[in-house]
């Protein structure tokens, strides 16, 4: 998720944590503490620059510091700092278990957050080492800039630090809708919830309020997993009479705003044929009432549509050979390392890159597969399991799809 989204979570609970009548000082540090360990899984970019680019950043980012692991050796360190600095642990010494409970809280929120979209996270490594994705909820959400923001902002203390923080979260919508990245209509739905949740919660106390954000957004979050779960199964039925092979995966991401519309990408194996096919399309889960060439996200699909009032419109199949993936798969160690990352592989020419971030501009995750000179492989790779093992081994041989 976007840093916004962490930050607003992350005051959220400080505000949820906090002792009654707490000074002034003490809410400053509990809000200080909230926001810093909701972003401080993020401090993995300090680093990514170990491995060459676009390697660094695609396996050290969202990984060791997004493990449960990684999260414990952070909460000691931030527990430290609170002891070891006398001045801030006078503040915290009177209610050092909500602190702790703040920070463990705080920490896990930021990598349930990145788990919930398409991205994902290694929750479980070393023990587990496959990456875990919920397809769920766009990293860029701004009902969830709304459903925390206006709380939090009534629970900022200072007129102008709330009226800074209630004009970045009209600004952001208003700036997605003008490049076509959110719907107008759903534009005028966030501002009319953003005034229902301003005047509903002013009337609650300041602990009421952080409770109220915290309780609306996993609603809505939950909310987006039921409809995920829905689209998954829409996919399935309108591939099925023109996949000739196995759906492996299926990649999901909501429009931003507007939980109605999908972006979709199938990952089919068709071992006869020696390929798989990459089906990338935009689904509308009410087809009756918004056609998928409707949702915002059709900008950057095309195609044929397909289904019952244009239920989903698909781009030209991508076909892709599996003989050339596996064989760099085995013979290039740059583009091995690459395969710990792409969920969604298309080799074109002399690159290969990830569809899930194909949208007709730049994709940080194009890596040339031209011949290198002999200046060995890149640096610092890490040991993530390959999320397309299932297309690196035949079928006949690994007998279901499996993760290395």
């Amino acid at each position: 998720m976007d840093n916004l989204t962490h930050s607003l979570v992350g005051a959220a609970l400080a505000g949820a944590t906090l002792p009654g009548g707490a000074a002034r000082s003490r809410r400053r540090v509990f809000l200080a503490a909230g926001v810093l360990a909701a972003n401080l899984p993020d401090a993995d970019l300090l680093y990514v620059g170990i491995t060459p680019p676009p390697l660094g950043y695609l396996l050290h980012h969202r990984g060791h510091t997004h493990t449960l692991v990684g999260l414990v050796a952070q909460g000691l360190v931030l527990a430290a700092a609170c002891r070891l600095v006398p001045p801030l642990w006078r503040l915290v010494a009177a209610a050092s278990g909500r602190m702790w409970a703040l920070l463990a809280a705080a920490l896990l929120s930021h990598i349930l957050l990145d788990a919930g979209n398409s991205y994902g996270v290694h929750l479980f490594y070393p023990f587990d080492a496959r990456w875990y994705y919920g397809d769920a909820v766009f990293i860029l959400e701004p009902w969830l800039w709304v459903l925390l923001g206006v709380p939090v902002a009534w629970n900022v203390a200072g007129p102008v630090l709330r009226a800074g923080l209630l004009t970045a979260l009209a600004f952001l919508p208003v700036a997605m809708t003008a490049v076509g990245i959110v719907r107008p209509s759903a534009l005028a739905a966030l501002v009319v919830s953003g005034l229902a949740l301003l005047r509903w919660t002013r009337r609650l106390a300041a602990r009421a309020r952080a409770f109220a954000a915290l309780g609306v957004s996993t609603a809505l979050i939950g909310l987006l997993f039921g409809l995920s779960a829905v689209a998954r199964g829409r996919v399935a039925a309108l591939l099925a009479p023109s996949v000739e092979g196995e759906i492996v995966d299926v990649v999901l991401n909501p429009n931003p705003a507007d939980p109605v519309c999908w972006m979709a990408i199938a990952v089919e194996r068709h071992e006869a044929s020696g390929r798989y096919v990459l089906h990338r399309g935009t689904l509308s889960l009410a087809p009756a009432w918004r056609a998928a060439t409707a949702c915002a996200s059709h900008r950057f699909t095309g195609g044929t549509p397909s289904g019952a009032r244009e239920a989903a419109v698909w781009d030209p199949p991508l076909a892709q050979s599996l003989a050339r993936l596996r064989g760099l798969s085995e013979e290039d160690c740059w583009v091995r390392a690459w395969l710990q990352f792409g969920r969604a592989p298309a080799l074109r020419e002399s690159r290969i890159y990830d569809l899930r971030f194909e949208n007709g501009g730049g994709n940080f995750t194009a890596m040339s597969v031209a011949p290198r000179t002999p200046a060995g492989c890149p640096a610092n790779v890490t040991a993530w399991a390959k999320p397309r093992a299932d297309l690196l081994r035949p079928a006949a041989v690994s007998g279901s799809p499996a993760s290395e």
